[in-house]
């Protein structure tokens, strides 16, 4: 006779060894607490860096704040709407959000007023990138020779990460071609493909810097020192300042000075400063380990999903923790001045709430795959 099915909680580790979910650290309730504080965190941070200026404007002091409440909303609305949408149909999301962000793009680009869709559309298309490569495992892996399906993929990228780096920030295009490689690892694409990859968007970032030298951000020119002072940032050097005054502890959240003038934009890009003066190294703490965390749990189980040949399963979630975290570091990073490659915006706590709702679907998304793929059943006879 068949014993009543068990279903646990699968935690890998390199050894395979197998605990209940209530022992296992990095299991989904891990993974949605760390997304939890960063969110919440976010939502202080940014309700803080925008406040006084929406009073300027005469505007309710929290609307901000609003704005970016309803773009989680409807992020996880949707995000929640996946549950019933078959994985098949999910897997040609790019196709809808592709045409979207190259449009969002076009038009922050060549309508002044409407230059605010520049994140929103960075955002879109790197969402894009993640369901192509979830979207190319079937086709990569239905031949012989991995890797040739994709590198048949390589020139539509290139010509799709290049639009990105010219119109979102070369920021975007570096991560970008990050989450390309990270989810071409997955399915065992050979390694001279990958290298092939790498190469060639090295080259199209060096010949897009030599022809249009506008893209390298002002923050790279400010590292190293020039005779010309107006090659300087304003907003580097201020933020390296509210960054020194911060220090351990900071000066306490809502009493941040160089948000209410100096920084242009404090609730945006660089908001990082504005949260850097105000809570200091504890702030910097509270955003790195929680990422840290979703990282790992990200990894096992991309890496879990790829034991079980479930690749496109673990080519997604790569590609969204590659996503969420190396877009913390990489706006962290520029906004101390170390990264030369701008646009890209803190996650959960710059202020767009279009990008808002991507990043709490993305989540969504994520904590649905982890829980999934941690489920096993065991009939015993």
């Amino acid at each position: 006779m068949k014993e009543q099915s068990i279903s646990f909680y699968d935690d890998y580790v390199d050894d395979e060894s197998v605990v209940k979910e209530g022992e296992g650290f990095f299991s989904p309730f891990t993974f949605l607490c760390s997304v939890l504080i960063l969110f919440f965190f976010g939502l202080i941070s940014l309700f803080s860096a925008t406040m006084d200026r929406a009073v300027l404007e005469e505007v309710p002091f929290w609307s901000y704040l609003g704005k970016q409440v309803l773009g989680a909303v409807i992020g996880l609305g949707l995000g929640l709407l996946t549950y019933l949408i078959p994985e098949k149909v999910m897997d040609k999301a790019h196709f809808v959000t592709c045409p979207i962000s190259i449009i969002l793009l076009c038009l922050s680009k060549y309508v002044p007023a409407l230059c605010y869709l520049k994140d929103a559309g960075g955002v879109l298309s790197t969402f894009t990138l993640i369901y192509l490569m979830g979207w190319a495992v079937p086709y990569v892996m239905k031949r012989e020779r991995r890797g040739f399906p994709l590198l048949a993929i390589i020139p539509f990228s290139i010509i799709y990460l290049s639009f990105i780096g010219y119109y979102a920030g070369l920021g975007w295009y570096i991560l970008g071609l990050v989450i390309i490689l990270a989810s071409a690892s997955q399915f065992e694409a050979r390694k001279g493909y990958l290298l092939f990859f790498a190469v060639t968007g090295i080259i199209i970032l060096i010949l897009m810097l030599s022809f249009v030298p506008s893209l390298f951000s002002s923050f790279a020119e400010s590292i190293f020192p020039v005779n010309d002072t107006t090659y300087y940032s304003k907003d580097l050097m201020i933020s390296r300042m509210a960054i020194i005054d911060g220090g351990m502890t900071g000066t306490g959240i809502g009493q941040g000075l160089y948000k209410l003038g100096a920084l242009e934009t404090p609730h945006k890009e660089l908001i990082f400063a504005t949260v850097f003066e105000e809570t200091g190294l504890i702030g910097l703490f509270v955003i790195l380990f929680p990422t840290i965390i979703i990282l790992i749990v990200g990894i096992r189980t991309a890496n879990r999903a790829r034991n079980k040949n479930s690749l496109s399963v673990s080519a997604t979630v790569i590609g969204c923790i590659c996503f969420i975290v190396f877009s913390i570091f990489l706006n962290i990073l520029y906004v101390m001045g170390i990264n030369p490659f701008g646009g890209v915006i803190l996650p959960f706590f710059s202020y767009d709430s279009i990008s808002e709702g991507v990043f709490v679907f993305l989540c969504v998304v994520l904590y649905r795959l982890i829980y999934k793929e941690g489920r096993t059943k065991d009939d015993k006879e």
